[in-house]
């Protein structure tokens, strides 16, 4: 198996660099690229797309474009509501209010289908200063800033939360016409604005409030230290 590593520059912290371009084994293969984790995705996105070429070289990706991420990350939110849960005796089960920090919302979206399967947990939504997935959820507002913003956690400067289209998906009944006219709309805008029927107060996907970032500080108007 070789891995290859994309690294953002100028985009990780001096630790993380190190952590990835100083593994001394010979199938791991580093490549230090410009660009911010949104133009990373799209040429690995492309990549994927060309189901002949993947097939040829025997491709996979380890980031949520690979629903196998989703399938683990569901997993985690069952061992934590069963960590977390006071009781598990009585009927019906307690809810558990879940905080997913999130950038890609590859586990926001597993956690939704979680909820889908039927387990009782509340999702809140965690991001820093690139705020479109709040500004989805409060005011079904799906649109791309004027730039992605550099924050403490970076992992999470993310403006095109591709992961978002899977839960667009859920939330229409699992209408593919939908979902692509939806999607074909933001690639082509670069903005879009939820149906009503899809973007609710009561809506199942973040029934519970928004924390307007992971990061104290980052941002106006989120959580000051404790």
């Amino acid at each position: 198996v070789d891995i290859i590593v994309l690294l953002p520059k100028g985009h990780c912290t001096k630790i993380q660099e190190l952590q990835m371009t100083t593994v001394l084994k010979e199938n791991v293969h580093v490549f230090v690229v410009e660009g911010n984790s949104d133009e990373l995705d799209e040429p690995i996105k492309a990549v994927f797309a060309d189901t002949v070429f993947v097939k040829k070289h025997n491709l996979m990706s380890l980031n949520s474009i690979n629903w196998s991420r989703i399938l683990v990350q569901m997993a985690h939110h069952f061992f934590a509501y069963f960590q977390c849960a006071p009781s598990l005796d009585t009927h019906p089960l307690p809810l558990v209010e879940v905080v997913v920090p999130t950038g890609a919302a590859g586990n926001l979206a597993a956690g939704y289908i979680a909820q889908k399967i039927g387990l009782p947990i509340r999702l809140v939504v965690a991001v820093n200063r690139n705020d479109i997935i709040h500004r989805t959820v409060r005011q079904g507002d799906f649109s791309l800033s004027e730039a992605v913003k550099s924050t403490l956690a970076s992992a999470m400067d993310i403006q095109v939360p591709y992961n978002m289209e899977r839960v667009f998906w859920l939330l229409s009944g699992s209408d593919s016409q939908v979902t692509r006219a939806l999607m074909e709309q933001f690639e082509r805008t670069q903005s879009l604005n939820l149906p009503k029927e899809l973007h609710s107060k009561h809506s199942p996907v973040l029934p519970g409030p928004c924390l307007c970032s992971q990061v104290p500080g980052s941002c106006p108007g989120c959580w000051p230290d404790p």
